[in-house]
């Protein structure tokens, strides 16, 4: 039965994946997925809330236009899926739980030889592959012969999502793929990998991790008591202090300070696993020095995020900038999520926890429809400054024409004009979309309002 579920699922795919723009179909695909990978057992209650998670990811395909959030959404919706098949709890095998499905894909070939038929199950079906085989010889002759005689029955067909030569490779990597997801599922849900970190061959001394946690609080408040002497102090601070203007401030060291955050969530992680913290006394010393640190990278953060929203203001949103805000908020929420953590007695509850608010983060994210706000801020600042970059709102997707409706006739034709040409295209029932059938009606409307 799961093999007959898996091949459905992956036929499936071939026929709705490739036939147009994500749409409906990727929802379709991936209910068909889930049940093709769903087994007899019952799911706990966190394997089923990432699994949900996962799915809620995937409807975003037919939610939203902008290509960059729908992939991002499902390769955040297969690694949740696949952490919902294994239900690790440990940072370790959550996070080999996020990949088990290439983890596991490895295994595929023995499964397959211990699923082989046996030879009368290969008898009993070998009539029904003849039947089929002729059906298909006797049906295309026809086919071609009604096809090319009505209008009405080719134009019937041509409604229909349908293989053509130059789709082949893309329907067969698409059969290949969703057959290689169900598979992996199946088999990390069976047999998780188990990963775990060695412990440390002895206890680290007190003060080999205590006087490096240390210096660094240092660091990081002398760093934040400038920025908030700074760059929190106007525009005229900054001029005096460090000669620029105040974009180009802002645009200074934005990637350096993210980047600085990322690296410390690795010294969280490295500290908390070496440092020998046997007795009280060093574990309060710990839970202290990394709450410090936790806390003034959260300054930091605000910092960054600061910075890039100064720039925005001066240069206008772009996809780049709004990814990388998100990118700061979210090392917010891992930071909180840390403090939370720092001041328990237990925190095994943070793995699946920071697994789940990164699901939701990204499917807010997505649902706070991007390009949309982009189109939004950049319309208000045209409204202010009259400076806008019409080349650039072009590049956006249908998502951003409700926003861009609000520019004058010139303006929005300009930004609009390559967006109506490709909605103005044919597309196959599987890639209907809300936004893009949202965008085509407001289309449509002005086209009325100007004859």
């Amino acid at each position: 039965m799961t093999r007959a579920r898996a091949l459905f699922a992956a036929t499936a795919g071939a026929w709705l994946l490739p036939a147009g723009r994500p749409g409906i179909g990727v929802v379709i695909v991936s209910l068909l997925v889930a049940f093709a990978a769903a087994g007899g057992s019952r799911p706990t209650f966190a394997g089923a809330f990432l699994a949900t998670l996962a799915f809620a990811l995937c409807v975003v395909a037919a939610l939203r236009d902008a290509q960059w959030v729908v992939l991002v959404s499902l390769a955040a919706a297969v690694v949740l899926a696949s952490a919902a098949a294994t239900a690790g709890e440990t940072w370790a095998r959550v996070g080999a739980g996020s990949v088990a499905v290439a983890l596991r894909l490895a295994d595929a070939p023995a499964e397959a030889r211990s699923l082989e038929l046996d030879t009368a199950r290969a008898r009993r079906l070998a009539p029904a592959a003849r039947g089929a085989f002729v059906g298909v010889v006797v049906v295309v002759p026809f086919g071609i012969l009604f096809w090319t005689a009505d209008g009405a029955f080719a134009q019937l067909g041509s409604s229909l999502p349908h293989p053509s030569a130059g789709a082949v490779p893309g329907r067969l990597l698409a059969f290949v793929l969703v057959l290689a997801l169900v598979v992996g599922l199946v088999l990390a849900r069976r047999r998780p990998p188990v990963y775990e970190v060695a412990p440390p061959d002895g206890p680290v001394a007190f003060a080999e991790w205590a006087i490096p946690l240390a210096l660094l609080d240092v660091l990081f408040l002398a760093f934040v008591v400038v920025q908030v002497t700074v760059l929190f102090g106007g525009n005229e601070r900054v001029l005096h202090t460090a000669g620029l203007t105040y974009a180009e401030y802002a645009r200074q060291g934005f990637a350096q300070l993210l980047a600085a955050a990322s690296l410390t969530l690795l010294v969280v992680a490295a500290a908390t696993r070496y440092a020998g913290a046997g007795t009280r006394r060093d574990r309060f010393v710990l839970r202290a020095l990394l709450g410090v640190l936790c806390l003034l990278t959260l300054v930091v953060l605000a910092s960054a995020l600061r910075r890039l929203g100064l720039y925005e203001d001066a240069y206008g949103f772009t996809r780049v900038r709004l990814a990388a805000h998100g990118l700061g908020l979210w090392l917010a929420l891992v930071f909180v999520l840390l403090l939370a953590a720092g001041s328990t007695r237990h925190a095994r509850w943070l793995p699946r926890t920071a697994l789940v608010a990164t699901g939701t983060s990204l499917l807010t994210f997505a649902l706070a429809n991007p390009d949309r706000m982009i189109a939004e801020q950049n319309v208000a600042r045209w409204e202010a400054t009259g400076r806008i970059d019409v080349p650039y709102l072009r590049s956006l997707s249908a998502d951003a024409v409700p926003a861009l409706d609000r520019l004058p006739p010139g303006l929005r034709a300009g930004a609009l004009a390559r967006l109506r040409r490709r909605l103005a295209q044919h597309e196959p029932w599987s890639s209907a979309n809300l936004s893009r059938a949202r965008a085509r009606k407001s289309l449509d409307t002005q086209r009325l309002r100007l004859r």
